[in-house]
Parts: C-alpha cells; sequence; structure tokens
C-alpha cells in the first residue's frame, strides 16, 4: 500500500545513475517517498541513484521498478513536497496521461495494469450534478 500521495508532474530534470555519469529524464510523479520518471537509459532495480529535485537539489534513492522505458525509486529519506517547486499538472493533462498510459498498457497485454488506470481514469473524470 502506498503510504503517500503521488503529485503528477512533467519536469525535465537530472539523474545520476553512478558518480561519473548523469542523463536527462522527465519526472513523470512525486511523492514524498519516491518517483517516476521516463528513462531511456537501462537502470537496474535495486541500483542507488540521485535525482536533482526543482527547490530540493540532489536526492538520494533506489530503483524499486522499471518498465517499458519507465523507472519507479523511493527515496533514502523522504522528502518535503512542500519545498520542492516541480509544477504539478492540471486535471485535464492528467486524465489525457492516464488514457495515453491505459492505451499503452492494453495493447502490451499487461490487463491487470490496464483495469487499475481504468479506475483512476474514472475517478478523474469530471462529475457534474444533472437536475431533475
Amino acid at each position: 500500500m502506498r503510504r503517500s500521495e503521488r503529485m503528477p508532474v512533467d519536469e525535465k530534470t537530472r539523474l545520476r545513475p553512478n558518480e561519473w555519469s548523469s542523463l536527462e529524464v522527465r519526472l513523470v510523479d512525486l511523492s514524498e517517498t519516491g518517483f517516476r520518471a521516463e528513462c531511456e537509459a537501462t537502470i537496474l532495480c535495486g541500483s542507488p541513484v540521485r535525482i536533482d529535485l526543482p527547490g530540493l537539489g540532489e536526492i538520494d534513492a533506489q530503483v524499486t521498478w522499471r518498465r517499458s522505458g519507465e523507472i519507479g525509486a523511493k527515496f533514502i529519506v523522504p522528502i518535503d513536497l512542500g519545498r520542492c517547486t516541480a509544477a504539478k499538472l492540471d486535471d485535464e493533462t492528467v486524465l489525457a496521461r492516464l488514457l495515453v498510459e491505459r492505451a499503452e498498457a492494453r495493447s502490451t497485454g499487461r490487463f491487470t495494469h490496464e483495469q487499475k488506470l481504468r479506475r483512476q481514469i474514472l475517478a478523474a473524470l469530471p462529475m457534474r450534478r444533472v437536475e431533475p
């Protein structure tokens, strides 16, 4: 079970998979305990990394999963999201991103993930009260 809510973002930043190199990644979401990023490099699960977060600087983390050009990592020490200056995405952009992710999950046969995304999409849809 997730301990903290994810904040959807769209921020290019630097990831250091070791002491002598860095690469550009796109931060997709962020929480007090970790992040998800689009990453073209192959970084193994369990690998220590450092990510440069706007307003916070370089933060130590450990990769916990990777798939289809994305990685997820948990921070060694939780961060203060209030100090992070990454801009939160608006609801329409989040919904569009979820729809694209669901289509990709469905086309690659990840049906459990596709169903999870379907529930997230339904929860993200704007609801309007219909007068009788």
